[in-house]
């Protein structure tokens, strides 16, 4: 068109030379849009498809406004090709503005018409309309660049990438390949968390609505906000964002809650199959992106159990390498030491042995924990009053804590008897404390509360449905920063200083509480303080047991006892506390004397036999079922600090069986002789 007809300096005006008619019969019956014009781009002549194609005659098209029928983002680049233009041939592409206002493509050729001298008459152009065709190259391209893109994410997938930055990519791509106004990705990265906007292209994170469970998990088209139900995110206040439009495609077409890829636009906008297609393919690959993070997750999951699970074999042949031999000395320290101490009236010689006395205690508390950890103490469950408990051990606690925390202790108003071995429950109080009281660096209040509680509707990984009695420890330390809070049952996982804890402590209380039956859970605000929730089932109410003094003051002079001990200095001490309380010792250091003194005096006069579990040559279950074929009415009474053989922790922890475990006190020894005697 006379468009790309520019000069410096006009031609004067020439009268055109006549045209004949038959060249307008010509021009119409050809296949393209055809004029002719003067050599100042003036039209003569244009044909009918030209008329029909832009609505404008030859008359009413003048050169000044030609440039109204070029697509505008086209003008600039068609002045600067036209203007080399010289009165040669040339050819050009641009968008046409046809009649009903479309813009369409046309690839147009103009060539100088000339007399038979030479002399420039004016300009010949032809344009044809190659739309289809531009759109097809358009389309062609638009495949290829996508391609690309999928390509380029695949590899991403494939390599070790972050989730956060495989989702990133994949939003980034899904804007820009569909050319969208604003992009969001909802996606739940794991099991714990709800699905969340983890990203987002040209619309602030903290500006978007929550999400909203959708109601169809497939694509679709939606008019905001009347469409609002199917929308993942909140609709109506998208609206007052100003997005008014949008489609929400599945990341995973098998599972809608595992996020979905949003589209938002200022106003209600259809989106081809070629856009939803390609957004499936991105969808597709960040789902399997997905499930390798799912899976290397869980794998290392399952390598942690693993490892922690040596682990716990390991601190379990550990404890079993030490804790008979270890627990034999602590009874013979501690023994030997509450029997001096009864001997002794200055009060700085009692101080002394008061802390040897603590220092065994404090072994031994590391021991239990060591075999209560790997499950291979033997547990002894018992009714107890949690009240009666916490209670008594009301003074011990007070000496774990520092001088600046104070002790609060709220009991419940009546008995609250649960069933469970007493001293790994004592462990389980005394190990929250001393974690309260390490939380807690300057002035603080421990608080210990017992209530009785019922779940009527279990909660997901809670207890059933029941009567409990719970047990809290709570404190007004740092709290737990969240970052640890996954880790807080882990074993060896601690946040204590080194040298300040095993981190076995909290792993052991769980193994307990769950080894009798409950359950335990926590909360925490960081710099507020942290609440420890112990529950046991509640059993019925029970008679409370005679005190140790009643024990001790029963069992004076009763009885004569069959001590079978291979340690010389526990053989000792236990016949020194023996003696001490009225009994009379036969005792022997190994079981092969025992069964033959046994078969000798047919056991006359024994009222109990005593032995230690683990011996050489015959164990002491071995022995006891060999000396009760001999007399049916023996008493028995187990001790030992470790037991390794499942076939004897077994019939050692059966009802009726009476077992004392080292290291034992003077009184928990007395105690236990009285409640077997009596039976």
């Amino acid at each position: 068109m006379p468009y790309f007809i520019r000069r410096s300096t006009p031609l004067p005006a020439t009268e055109p030379p006549p045209l004949d008619p038959a060249w307008q019969t010509l021009l119409d019956v050809a296949p393209a849009m055809i004029w002719i014009s003067d050599p100042n781009g003036r039209l003569l002549l244009v044909n009918t498809d030209w008329q029909t194609a832009t609505g404008r005659s030859a008359a009413s098209s003048p050169p000044e406004n030609a440039h109204e029928l070029v697509h505008p983002d086209d003008r600039a680049r068609l002045t600067a090709s036209s203007t080399p233009f010289g009165g040669r041939p040339d050819a050009f592409e641009y968008r046409l503005r046809y009649a009903d206002g479309e813009y369409r493509w046309v690839q147009e050729r103009i060539h100088p018409w000339r007399d038979a001298a030479g002399r420039l008459l004016g300009y010949i152009g032809s344009a044809i309309d190659i739309h289809a065709q531009k759109e097809h190259e358009q389309r062609l391209t638009l495949i290829a660049l996508r391609q690309t893109s999928l390509t380029h994410f695949s590899r991403m997938v494939l390599e070790e990438r972050s989730l956060e930055e495989i989702s990133r990519e994949a939003l980034r791509l899904f804007r820009e390949d569909l050319a969208l106004p604003a992009a969001v990705l909802l996606l739940k990265t794991d099991d714990e968390n709800p699905m969340q906007a983890v990203a987002a292209e040209k619309v602030a994170l903290g500006d978007l609505p929550p999400c909203t469970p959708p109601v169809a998990p497939t694509s679709f088209i939606a008019d905001l906000p009347e469409d609002a139900a199917a929308f993942p995110l909140d609709s109506r206040q998208l609206a007052k964002l100003g997005w008014m439009g949008g489609f929400a495609l599945p990341v995973d077409r098998h599972d809608p809650q595992a996020g979905y890829f949003i589209a938002l636009f200022p106003a209600p906008s259809p989106v081809g199959h070629g856009e939803l297609e390609h957004a499936r393919n991105l969808a597709g690959l960040l789902a399997i992106a997905r499930a390798r993070h799912h899976a290397r997750r869980k794998l290392a999951e399952s390598e942690d159990r693993a490892l922690q699970t040596q682990k716990m074999e390991a601190v379990g042949l550990l404890a079993g390498g030490i804790a008979h031999d270890f627990n034999n000395l602590l009874t013979a320290i501690r023994c030997f030491a509450e029997l001096l101490r009864d001997e002794l009236t200055i009060e700085s010689q009692i101080s002394k042995l008061d802390d040897i006395l603590h220092a065994s205690s404090r072994a031994n508390h590391l021991v239990r924990q060591l075999l209560a950890f790997s499950r291979q103490e033997i547990a002894q469950p018992e009714n107890t009053d949690l009240n009666l408990l916490v209670d008594e051990l009301r003074g011990f606690i007070r000496s774990l804590l520092s001088e600046h925390v104070k002790i609060a202790i709220d009991l419940d108003d009546r008995p609250a008897w649960f069933h469970a071995d007493r001293k790994q429950v004592e462990q389980i109080l005394f190990n929250l404390c001393l974690n309260a009281r390490d939380a807690m660096t300057t002035d603080g209040t421990l608080t210990l509360r017992v209530r009785h509680v019922t779940v009527e509707v279990p909660a997901p990984g809670g207890p059933p449905a029941g009567r409990y009695v719970q047990l809290t420890v709570a404190d007004t330390g740092t709290g737990i920063p969240p970052a640890v809070r996954a880790r807080l049952f882990q074993p060896f996982f601690s946040t204590k200083p080194k040298g300040r804890g095993t981190g076995l402590g909290l792993a052991t209380c769980l193994n307990i509480a769950q080894a009798n039956g409950g359950t335990i859970s926590y909360d925490s605000e960081v710099g507020r303080g942290t609440s420890f929730h112990v529950l046991f089932p509640e059993a019925p109410p029970h008679t409370l047991p005679l005190s140790l003094a009643d024990d001790v003051a029963r069992c004076q002079g009763q009885g004569r006892i069959l001590l079978v001990e291979d340690d010389d200095l526990v053989r000792s001490v236990t016949t020194l506390l023996a003696q001490s309380v009225g009994y009379e010792i036969v005792s022997f250091g190994s079981s092969p004397e025992a069964l033959e003194h046994a078969r000798a005096t047919h056991l006359a006069g024994i009222d109990l036999l005593l032995t230690d579990v683990i011996m050489p040559e015959l164990n002491g279950e071995a022995l006891a079922r060999q000396l009760l074929q001999i007399n049916p009415s023996l008493r028995v009474l187990f001790m030992s600090g470790y037991v390794d053989d499942p076939l004897t922790q077994h019939t050692i922890a059966q009802d009726g069986v009476h077992f004392l475990a080292k290291p034992f006190s003077a009184e928990e020894f007395a105690s236990k002789l009285a409640q077997v005697m009596a039976t």
